[in-house]
């Protein structure tokens, strides 16, 4: 299946685009949107969809890479998107904390905030680096 390689980018490329997408929802609802009701709901559901969809667009890519028969991170864009993935899940693991922890529920929430500005950032320069890689930049 992974091994017609330009069948399966543009499932990876969608899969991660959405996973943007829904991340930058999630941005929003908690920031602009913080002082509408249902909000945090909204943050919280497009949170835990970007979630599925990174996991299920890192499948996708060790897919592809295994079935290329090349080592996985020997590109930036490889490198950046396992950083940025990381970082990604950390911010939904202290934002899953926050809730549930009552003892240092702001550091937990500060911390939440920016690793979560810092794993925007950083997917929107994966983004870019895999456009790159891809001859599309």
């Amino acid at each position: 299946m992974f091994a017609d390689y330009a069948r399966v980018w543009p499932v990876h490329a969608i899969l991660m685009g959405s996973a943007v997408l829904s991340l930058l929802t999630a941005t929003w609802a908690a920031t602009l949107g913080r002082y509408r009701k249902g909000s945090f709901r909204l943050h919280r559901t497009a949170a835990v969809t970007a979630f599925v969809l990174l996991a299920t667009g890192l499948l996708v890519a060790a897919g592809m890479v295994q079935a290329s028969g090349g080592p996985h991170l020997r590109v930036l864009h490889g490198v950046g998107g396992t950083v940025t993935i990381v970082l990604g899940f950390l911010t939904g693991a202290g934002g899953y904390a926050a809730t549930k922890v009552r003892s240092n529920r702001k550091q937990l929430r500060t911390v939440h905030l920016w690793v979560g500005r810092l794993a925007v950032v950083l997917f929107l320069f994966t983004i870019l680096a895999g456009l790159r890689q891809a001859g599309i930049l």
